[in-house]
């Protein structure tokens, strides 16, 4: 037999009703989640094709037809930052620049989004730990050894 708790006049079953309402509550927690990574993944595109033109949060919302304000808030319920994504892309695409082309460092500073080369490789330095150069050389000689085995 349930046990029921009575709050306010109404009998409610305890928050441990077991199995079958979480069962219940799996196709609401999907939906609820969906549009957020929906949302991060349109915002990541957009950010990207914005990144030569520096792809502020003002931009990215221009494009998607919505306020900046409830923008931020959709990133913030979907735990994620702007500035953060925003980071990511740039390490992300400078780092697959480096290692698939031979774009030289400054076109590449340009392409993410830096007007400075040594802006750039002051951040690529704080992200990754090394400049730019010495990344793409170790890339090249790991890509080096790998081909040689």
């Amino acid at each position: 037999m349930a046990h029921y708790r009575q709050e306010s006049g109404i009998n409610t079953r305890p928050a441990t009703a077991g199995p079958a309402l979480v069962y219940l509550h799996v196709p609401l927690i999907k939906t609820a989640t969906k549009p957020h990574s929906e949302l991060v993944r349109q915002v990541a595109q957009l950010i990207e094709e914005l990144l030569v033109d520096g792809a502020t949060l003002e931009q990215v919302a221009d494009r998607m037809h919505m306020p900046v304000r409830r923008l931020r808030e959709q990133l913030s319920q979907a735990d994620v930052r702007f500035n953060e994504m925003l980071t990511n892309s740039r390490r992300n695409l400078a780092e697959r620049l480096l290692l698939d082309t031979d774009k030289r460092i400054e076109l590449i500073a340009e392409r993410i989004g830096f007007s400075e080369p040594s802006t750039f490789c002051r951040a690529f330095k704080r992200w990754v730990g090394v400049t730019p150069a010495e990344f793409r050389r170790r890339g090249r000689l790991s890509a080096g050894d790998r081909s040689a085995s």
